[in-house]
């Protein structure tokens, strides 16, 4: 557990999509706050991506991640941010929620040329507990590519 650790050397992990300044889209998953923490941790940061995960602007749904007393308020918030909300629901259209306990909300701003001020208005906002948007780049990225061959961005 990430509570007993001080530091970690190296976390390997992978990106939903990865931009043109190296910001990484993390959380489809649902786990972005407990990944934010290890990166924060780690003295060293590697992504493993393919190809069609790499773009020169997001383009996809930044996931969320709030307390579910917040969920209309930071809604709200985020829509004034000029995005439009919805909530990650379960087969069933109940609420998914992380192993935190949390909600996700899943924010499609259109194409985001910086990420990096929309990610701090994000989380000026009382109740999220985090962004998507992983501010701590990578210290190494691999682009995978055709036949097992990788590029080392």
């Amino acid at each position: 557990e990430a509570d007993q650790v001080q530091h970690i050397d190296v976390v390997f992990d992978g990106a939903d999509q990865i931009d043109s300044q190296k910001y990484v889209i993390k959380g489809g998953g649902g786990a972005l706050l407990r990944e934010n923490i290890l990166f924060s941790l780690a003295k060293k940061v590697v992504v493993m991506a393919d190809k069609t995960k790499f773009v020169k602007n997001f383009t996809r749904t930044v996931p969320v991640e709030i307390h579910p007393l917040a969920r209309n308020s930071v809604a709200k918030s985020i829509k004034k941010l000029g995005g439009d909300v919805e909530i990650r629901s379960l087969d069933r259209g109940y609420p998914f929620f992380t192993e935190n306990g949390n909600i996700i909300l899943d924010c499609d701003f259109g194409t985001i040329k910086n990420p990096k001020v929309l990610t701090q208005k994000i989380k000026q906002t009382t109740g999220v507990l985090e962004s998507g948007i992983f501010l701590r780049k990578p210290d190494v990225i691999y682009k995978a590519k055709e036949y097992g061959k990788f590029d080392i961005l």
